[in-house]
């Protein structure tokens, strides 16, 4: 894939990270750009946006959207992946402080609640996470709040285990899911592409018996095309082969996003998505044995002083 080759080699090089040429760094684009350097071995170049995350960390452990915007802090959980999948692939422990800052303090916010109403079709009981502090739980940070605490070896978590439950309730029948709703006044709503790729890159591995699940995988994979937006074909490739399937068009999907994003110039962002979905592995999601997530679950006790 000549394609992948270039694309590597713009990221590599980059010293800025951010959404769009002239634009300033931010967190997700360095996140995403750190995965997908660091799945393709180029660990150097990743640890150059691992650090650059370190040196906007708060005190608190959140990361927020740039360096001079602290919040909202939805972006600390790519960071933890980031985190530790580059300390997994140059076997050092190296961020692993900042990451544990980072879990601590996504374990220590909650979406707010609400009480079950007949015109809503989700269950608003469950706690997730939010885009910003003191607001609703909404599919797509949940989801990748969910996929950092899975990576980090704390599937088991209670937090996690939740934001799993509140994912597969806020699927659609058919297939699919949005921003977080399901029925709204009795009317169903439709399913996005981008959200459904964040839901099922949460749902890996999970041993749940429940038709929607395999309903959105097959919806999702019909609905990709050559002309998905790119970020969206990105999710939506990995979240399909979090769960070992790719569709026959997916290279030249990627190409043809690859091209798009050449031709103008684009930022970091959508680079670091192709070069990350082009991967022919993905263990950056994390596969945690009993023993590594027990030791994750143990340090993290020592941590917030539970296990004193």
């Amino acid at each position: 894939m000549n394609f992948l080759k270039k694309n590597l080699q713009t990221l590599a090089s980059e010293s800025c990270w951010n959404y769009h040429a002239g634009g300033p760094n931010a967190s997700e684009p360095a996140a995403w750009a750190c995965l997908a350097l660091a799945s393709h071995n180029h660990v150097e170049s990743a640890r150059r946006a691992a650090q650059w995350l370190i040196e906007v960390q708060a005190s608190d452990g959140s990361v927020g959207v740039t360096d001079d915007q602290p919040t909202p802090a939805w972006p600390t959980s790519l960071a933890i992946l980031a985190w530790k999948y580059l300390d997994d692939v140059s076997g050092t422990r190296e961020f692993s402080p900042a990451a544990e800052r980072g879990i601590t303090w996504c374990l220590g916010v909650r979406g707010k609640t609400a009480d079950k109403q007949p015109q809503m079709g989700h269950d608003p009981t469950l706690v997730g996470w939010s885009w910003a502090l003191d607001t609703h739980s909404w599919m797509e940070p949940t989801a990748l709040f969910v996929t950092a605490l899975k990576a980090a070896g704390l599937t088991g978590h209670p937090r996690t285990r939740e934001g799993v439950r509140m994912i597969v309730d806020r699927l659609l029948p058919e297939g699919g899911c949005n921003y977080g709703n399901t029925m709204v006044l009795g009317q169903m709503l439709l399913p996005h592409v981008q959200p459904t790729g964040f839901a099922l890159l949460a749902l890996a591995e999970e041993q749940i018996v429940d038709p929607r699940i395999g309903n959105s995988l097959d919806w999702l994979e019909q609905e990709l095309t050559g002309k998905t937006a790119t970020a969206s074909l990105c999710y939506a490739l990995l979240g399909l082969a979090a769960h070992q399937r790719r569709p026959a068009g997916a290279d030249s999907w990627l190409e043809q996003a690859a091209q798009r994003e050449f031709d103008r110039d684009g930022g970091c962002y959508k680079r670091a998505l192709i070069t990350l979905a082009a991967c022919d592995h993905h263990d950056w999601l994390g596969n945690a044995t009993p023993d590594q997530a027990q030791e994750s679950e143990t340090k993290l006790e020592i941590a917030t002083g539970r296990g004193l």
